[in-house]
């Protein structure tokens, strides 16, 4: 991907979660509080760091929506309140992601990808999910390549769309 694609994403993932934290009312420094009552080793600056950066995980994202008391997809609710790592939860909400449309494999969802400009192999997909490493850049990207339920809770389609369209025509 390029570093514009890059750019394009991350300004929306920090989007996405400054959308979180200004509608729960949370700033940087209770965020990281609340992480630290979780055992992660975070502090306001570290937090802040990487909101601002967008250049964070999916499970720190989940962790976040869950320390903050912010709703997520229904279709999550079971996979982010079994217990477990949190890259664990990671890994099976986006599998669950893929589970409801027939027919996914990492291999397809890499060339739907392809098609919105990230270029991701199946290979590296298929490890980044199973082990929940995966970026909340990636989960965005997804959604617009996939019909997410529910995740105008955190953003607007259009938003999406046009991410997705701007990355498309960056990469031609």
């Amino acid at each position: 991907m390029s570093d514009k694609n890059d750019i394009t994403w991350t300004k929306l993932a920090t989007r996405v979660m400054r959308a979180v934290l200004a509608r729960k009312d949370e700033n940087y420094a209770a965020l990281a509080a609340e992480l630290r009552k979780l055992g992660a080793d975070e502090t306001a600056r570290s937090v802040e760091g990487k909101v601002q950066r967008g250049s964070f995980r999916f499970a720190f994202f989940l962790q976040s929506l869950s320390v903050v008391g912010a709703e997520y997809p229904l279709q999550w609710r079971a996979d982010i309140d079994t217990p477990g790592t949190w890259e664990q939860r990671a890994s099976r909400v986006m599998q669950v992601e893929m589970g409801i449309r027939a027919g996914m494999t990492f291999v397809e969802l890499s060339r739907r990808l392809c098609s919105i400009g990230v270029t991701i192999p199946a290979h590296t997909l298929s490890e980044q999910v199973t082990t929940g490493t995966y970026p909340l850049t990636l989960l965005l990207q997804c959604a617009a390549v996939l019909w997410i339920t529910d995740v105008e809770r955190f953003i607007d389609r259009s938003d999406l769309y046009a991410a997705a369209a701007a990355t498309s025509t960056a990469s031609r």
